[in-house]
């Protein structure tokens, strides 16, 4: 069955990200869908068992709204206060990933210097292997862009590092250039800008080397919106293998750009990713504009992932 859609841009490609951000300036800010870290300080939220869906069992069974929060297997780190009268519970970004955030940047940068000589975050290898104090709460940005996201954890005294990627080289071109004075003058540097791929391993991070989370703001959200359609009636269709079904009749229109790229096989790399990099038991925080049935399906589904334990 054919389901026609429009075109889509390459987003898989860097020079296409190269062209969008031709013409801009260090200050521009593009935040996809309007997302701001403050709004996640302190929030409230419906806490929804999606895990029948993961089951495979189509799409008839009730769905409320809840957000899209990944954790590599292990204990939750969650922290959430659950409330006895409603579901409605509430949170915060610290305690939903389960960091500290301190009083103040200055506070967490005097944090932060007590551990830059005992270890290296982006290689993952402590520099005195004496020292068992080290705090590793580094938090990676995927699909960074030119978002602010980055500044407001620095603001909001988390301890980081914050670890920001982009596919443009561009874009991180402008980004350090928006912050040329803080990384020229700030004695104690706590955010950094990578040229990386998240669909292709994180090469520039050493595995494990993330232990505060990872948190992507659109990046998985806009691949998944520009698939085609998953078909919820075939129980055996597995959201991240590549578009195909295990069995039987289920289809899904996959995504093809004139290159034959792939984008529903780049989900499935970007969590290969992602999970090659985190330490065990850290989140994964993803947000999405589509419904959870679809974009859990796509990304977790009912792979070798969620099988094998790698996702809880």
């Amino acid at each position: 069955r054919f389901n026609p859609r429009p075109p889509c841009p390459p987003y898989h490609s860097p020079d296409f990200w190269d062209r969008t951000y031709k013409d801009m300036e260090p200050g521009d800010v593009h935040e996809w869908g309007g997302f701001d870290l403050n709004d996640l300080m302190n929030f409230r939220y419906e806490k929804v068992d999606y895990s029948h869906l993961l089951a495979g069992r189509g799409a008839d069974a009730s769905v409320e709204h809840g957000g899209s929060v990944g954790s590599d297997s292990g204990e939750s780190s969650s922290g959430q206060d659950q409330s006895s009268e409603s579901n409605i519970q509430q949170s915060s970004l610290a305690q939903w990933m389960g960091i500290s955030q301190y009083s103040s940047p200055e506070e967490a940068s005097q944090i932060y210097v007590q551990n830059q000589n005992n270890y290296n975050y982006v290689t993952n290898k402590p520099n005195d292997i004496n020292n068992n104090n080290k705090i590793n709460e580094s938090i990676l940005l995927l699909g960074c862009g030119n978002s602010k996201v980055g500044e407001q954890f620095i603001i909001h005294s988390f301890l980081g590092p914050i670890i920001q990627i982009d596919i443009s080289s561009k874009v991180t071109q402008l980004m350090n250039r928006r912050y040329e004075k803080y990384f020229k003058e700030a004695p104690i540097k706590r955010m950094e800008y990578l040229v990386d791929d998240a669909a292709s391993g994180l090469t520039s991070l050493e595995p494990g080397c993330i232990g505060g989370g990872v948190l992507d703001k659109g990046l998985v959200d806009v691949l998944h919106r520009s698939l085609g359609k998953i078909d919820m009636r075939d129980d055996d269709f597995d959201g991240l293998d590549g578009g195909r079904p295990n069995s039987g009749g289920g289809s899904l229109q996959k995504n093809k750009t004139n290159e034959g790229f792939d984008d529903d096989m780049t989900i499935r790399n970007i969590m290969k990713s992602v999970y090659r990099v985190l330490q065990p038991s850290r989140p994964f925080i993803f947000f999405s504009q589509s419904s959870p049935e679809f974009i859990l399906r796509r990304t977790l589904g009912k792979s070798m992932m969620c099988r094998e334990g790698m996702w809880k």
